[in-house]
């Protein structure tokens, strides 16, 4: 007698038959069997070890009784009595059977399968054999093998319900869906009804994206058993999958009412809360999974998401190393984890995990663009651009990834490439908040002040809540000196984010503008509180520190400017050590003096170079190549080069900003030995025939700086608006601007202006012309430092907030004692200064030479 077990859904089929037995037991044994086979299992278990206990060697009662026992539940009971009924009859098919069987069961796959191939071996194949050997090569991953034993099943028995279910769950195993579906819709003619085949149908469908399809597989295996735990979670699944997260909660919410302790549905009912933005409760309901199932790998994963989203990265990361004990190769969670170190500004660690993600999985979309976020962090920018490109193959659709590239492209300063970026996301998604705030980061690039406006006034009105976007609309409106307004703004961020360093640093900026220095400096300390050594907060008080003359800090802090990107470089240009104002160290030394920012900032600064030279040092200079020629005659120094021109050896350096810091210099102590400039005298013979020689006083004149300066809309002026100025008899004015527009060419004809500016080859013809003027009138360019640098009457005209180096308030300078400061008194009110200034070459020109 034997009972066939059909595999994970069980099938029990027990002959009537029974073997030969002593009279007195045979009766108990059938009495037993057709009890067994009424379901009746206590009373027949009764029976079974009755019968032991006369007779222990039984081997109905011990095959029988195996049976029974597997059937209640006590397999390993079971297989110690199948395993004494083979000791009994050893050649039994039907006990060895039962035992591969029972072994199965237990997960001693290896085991069952030998059990199944002796069976094969010396009875011959039938279904219910074929079948079971093909379960247990199945739970060994020996899938192709398993799918043969399913065949030879079917062969023999072709509606053989279990095998083509089990065959169609091993196809979905080797990810052969298509073909897993003809096999469940087998068992579904053959058994309507059949859950199980549904529930897997519903399974292959998932994989397949075919999300519908599979939620109607599902709601049909529902309809015929409502609280089926398995398909309740597995529909919690796919309705997860069509974007519908309340409905996957209450799927899963109803598994759990059947099965309070079922890890996949708190699982998958964590995921529903994630996506629905309960992180909290998420990770309540990932930590009783991992209380049920601690070696779940996607749940540590998943709750370290759940906690990177709560900005708790630190528990995060302890989540992603747990996955990682226990699954090595876990992509999403080095991906994830990646992320971890970017939130905790571990760009490093981040960069290492972001590589080993994609050393698993090369076109990992999500590891590529974290990758990319990770190497702009790091500044390496060209190489954040080819992750994102490599992301962008595989997801072209992926705008955070395009609006991500769009961001490398401006710190690049490739900013037109960068507005395509963000005009073609909007063209796809006109509401992106991210692609709205980028691209008015690119208009503030470009100095397209009203448009980024206007793309920060969208993402409000979209989403009003958002600091950064309030933050970046106060910068727009301050560079439109709309100052009440951007204050408003920043007032706004700062009432969301109080700690937002950026709003409260951008605030202080505007106070800077509007020369309240004290509030200015009382929000970068505030900034500074929160981070104490942000570049821009420790970079703006230094310079609001010099503009009201506390020159000892305020150079302290200037050093701060090495930070900066855009200032980085030269500092980096050479490998010599910096003087630091160490007096004995110089003696003997050769120093190089080298130019950092514009050139006016060397013509100033230069004047230490003499300084340097009492101290016993040799003197060098690197400077920019306009300046070149004149810098030969600052006093005593031995060698000016520039830009490409090999350097002899030398023994120290110092960028020549730092000069002030180096010698300590307050307000009394400005060296201002003027001239340190001097034109030659070949240039002066050049310039002297076109200068006018009328006898009036010479007038030069300068109106705009460099138009790349980041303030010159604010410093320069329009030439038209000093018309009148040009008007005043009795002075010759000559203009010595080298970038002169046809429109400004025009008026100075119309006022019969010599333009030698524009013939200028450096600055050595610069000075041999301004050598030969009575005065130089300048808005804040390097034109205004070379007249004050020689000694001439300089009048500079300055917008309301001025450059440090001008202080406030004063209409002298420490560093040019023959300057005069004409300053607007109101933001941007060139006219009332013009008419100051028109006064006083009325009073020049009555004087005359």
């Amino acid at each position: 007698m034997f009972v066939s077990y059909c595999g994970l859904h069980r099938d029990d089929r027990m002959t009537n038959q029974v073997s030969a037995q002593p009279l007195q037991t045979r009766p108990l044994i059938q009495r037993a069997l057709a009890l067994h086979q009424q379901g009746r299992l206590n009373e027949a278990g009764r029976i079974y070890d009755a019968v032991l206990a006369e007779e222990p060697g039984n081997f109905d009662a011990l095959h029988l009784g195996s049976v029974l026992r597997h059937q209640i539940g006590r397999s390993a009971d079971g297989l110690r009595l199948v395993a004494a009924a083979l000791r009994a009859q050893p050649g039994s098919a039907d006990a060895l059977t039962n035992y591969g069987v029972i072994l199965d069961a237990l997960d001693r796959h290896q085991e069952a399968l030998t059990s199944f191939e002796t069976v094969l071996a010396t009875r011959g194949g039938d279904a219910a054999t074929y079948y079971n050997r093909g379960k247990a090569l199945k739970a060994l991953g020996r899938h192709e093998e398993a799918l043969a034993s399913y065949d030879r099943a079917l062969a023999l028995t072709p509606d053989h319900v279990e095998a083509l279910c089990n065959r169609g769950n091993t196809l979905c195993a080797l990810g052969r869906h298509e073909e897993a579906l003809a096999d469940y819709g087998k068992v579904l003619t053959l058994r309507p009804r059949h859950v199980a085949a549904l529930n897997r149908r519903g399974i292959a469908l998932a994989a397949l994206k075919r999300s519908e399809e599979a939620l109607a597989a599902y709601d049909a295996a529902l309809a015929i058993e409502p609280t089926h735990a398995e398909v309740l979670n597995n529909r919690g699944v796919v309705l997860a999958q069509l974007g519908r997260p309340e409905d996957s909660l209450q799927s899963c919410q109803r598994a759990l009412a059947q099965n309070p302790g079922y890890a996949d549905a708190l699982y998958n009912s964590a995921n529903a809360l994630l996506a629905l933005g309960q992180a909290d409760e998420a990770c309540t309901s990932y930590a009783a999974a991992l209380a049920i199932d601690p070696l779940r790998a996607d749940a540590h994963n998943n709750l370290g998401l759940a906690l990177l989203g709560l900005k708790r990265p630190e528990e995060a990361l302890a989540k992603f190393d747990a996955a990682l004990a226990i699954n090595t190769g876990h992509v999403g969670a080095l991906h994830n984890r990646a992320s971890a170190f970017l939130a905790l500004q571990r760009f490093e660690e981040a960069l290492e995990s972001s590589d080993k993600a994609l050393a698993e999985e090369p076109t990992h979309v999500d590891a590529l663009n974290v990758r990319g976020v990770v190497l702009s962090k790091l500044k390496r920018l060209e190489e954040a651009l080819a992750s994102y490109d490599a992301a962008l193959a595989a997801a072209p659709d992926r705008t955070d990834i395009l609006i991500n590239r769009g961001s490398a492209l401006l710190d690049l300063h490739r900013t037109d490439e960068a507005l395509c970026i963000f005009d073609d996301v909007l063209g796809r998604e006109p509401e992106s908040i991210v692609a709205l705030s980028n691209r008015g980061r690119a208009y503030l690039r470009n100095k397209r002040y009203a448009e980024a406006l206007e793309d920060y006034d969208r993402a409000l009105a979209i989403k009003p809540d958002q600091a950064s976007v309030l933050s970046d609309r106060g910068a727009a409106l301050a560079e439109l000196n709309r100052f009440d307004e951007a204050l408003a703004s920043y007032d706004e961020a700062l009432c969301l984010e109080p700690n937002s360093v950026p709003a409260r640093v951008n605030r202080g900026n505007v106070f800077l503008k509007l020369a309240r220095v004290e509030e200015a400096l009382e929000n970068y300390a505030r900034a500074l509180e929160v981070e104490p050594d942000n570049t821009d907060a420790n970079f703006n008080s230094a310079l609001t520190r010099l503009c009201k003359g506390d020159l000892r800090d305020g150079w302290k802090l200037y050093e701060y400017r090495w930070k900066r990107k855009d200032l980085s470089g030269p500092l980096d240009a050479y490998t010599q050590p910096i003087w630091q104002g160490e007096k004995d160290e110089l003696k003997g030394k050769t120093i190089l003096l080298h130019a950092e920012q514009g050139l006016g900032d060397t013509i100033q600064f230069v004047r230490y170079a003499p300084r340097i030279v009492e101290l016993g040092a040799k003197v060098m200079l690197a400077v920019q190549p306009p300046l070149k020629l004149v810098m030969w005659s600052v006093p005593d120094v031995s060698a000016v080069f520039c830009d490409g021109d090999p350097l002899p050896d030398f023994d120290l350096r110092c960028p020549l900003l730092s000069l002030p810091l180096a010698f300590g210099t307050e307000l009394a102590t400005v060296p201002a030995d003027i001239p340190y400039l001097r034109p030659y005298r070949e240039n002066l013979e050049k310039w002297q025939s076109r200068l006018p020689e009328s006898g009036r006083a010479r007038v030069g004149l300068c109106w705009a700086g460099n138009p790349i300066h980041t303030n010159d809309r604010n410093r320069s002026v329009r030439l038209e608006c000093l018309s009148r100025v040009l008007s005043i008899p009795g002075l010759d004015f000559v203009s010595v601007q080298k970038e002169v527009s046809e429109t400004d060419a025009a008026i100075l004809r119309d006022h019969g202006v010599p333009d030698l500016g524009r013939e200028f080859s450096d600055f050595a013809d610069t000075a041999a012309v301004v050598a030969m003027l009575d005065l130089v009138i300048a808005v804040d360019t390097s034109v205004a430092h070379l007249a004050g640098a020689m000694g001439k009457a300089v009048a500079l005209l300055l917008p309301f907030s001025p450059d440090w180096r001008w202080l406030l308030d004063r209409t002298d300078s420490p560093w040019y004692p023959t300057m005069r400061i004409f300053r607007q008194r109101a933001v941007g009110d060139w006219d009332e200064l013009i008419d100051r200034l028109g006064r006083e070459l009325e009073e020049v020109a009555r004087r005359g030479r």
